[in-house]
């Protein structure tokens, strides 16, 4: 099946230095708290204490959990940053992939994984909800919330994540970094079978090019 991005020039992939995943290093990830940990560290720098502090956790907590990302090569000490009291931690890649393959070698892990990524978009979602009226003019009318429930077969959903993922790494490689009035916007995506016994056909709808608050 042919889709509108096949002529364009092939967009870079922004995680093409991203680390792989396999059934070990996925124990390294699959907890929520090192998963918040992990992702403060994929922004900037930081050592144990200001983790610590920007999680709301004690200063042991966040000790423990560096030493697991550690120890699974998620992040890696900073000796340039360091002093003789306090160690500086940096995420040693850009992000990481989840080959499909351990959905069928490791399910429990990749489950895990994903339950600690999903409670990480619920609680920055509920953030942005919190601050959305409060936006200012123009960024409050550009953030929105959508959700669709449509009919598809495999084919056009393997279409669709490709589309999507074309599109995300388009912006991602235009970039703006120091362009005035440049903001920093998360995008959450997420599409799969409706879970349960499939709905009879004429019960599939779609619920409009946006659903805001």
């Amino acid at each position: 099946m042919s889709t509108p991005f096949e002529d364009r020039p092939a967009v870079p992939d922004p995680f093409e230095s991203a680390a792989v995943l396999d059934a070990r290093s996925l124990r390294g990830l699959a907890h929520p708290l090192r998963m918040r940990v992990y992702q403060l560290l994929q922004k900037a720098p930081a050592t144990g204490k200001v983790v610590a502090e920007k999680l709301g956790i004690s200063s042991a907590s966040a000790s423990y959990h560096l030493r697991q990302l550690e120890t699974y090569g998620f992040i890696r000490e900073d000796p340039d940053l360091g002093t003789s009291r306090d160690r500086w931690w940096r995420a040693a890649a850009d992000g990481f992939r989840l080959p499909e393959h351990l959905d069928t070698e490791a399910p429990e892990l990749t489950t895990a994984l994903r339950h600690a990524i999903a409670a990480g978009w619920s609680e920055r979602l509920g953030a942005a909800v919190n601050q959305w009226s409060a936006q200012p003019e123009g960024w409050r009318e550009a953030q929105f919330m959508s959700d669709r429930t449509l009919s598809l077969t495999l084919e056009q959903a393997q279409s669709l994540r490709a589309e999507l993922i074309e599109v995300l790494n388009r912006y991602t490689a235009e970039g703006n970094a120091g362009t005035p009035g440049e903001r920093t916007v998360h995008v959450q995506l997420a599409a799969f079978p409706q879970p349960g016994p499939d709905p009879a056909p004429d019960l599939a709808v779609d619920t409009g090019p946006e659903d805001s608050p």
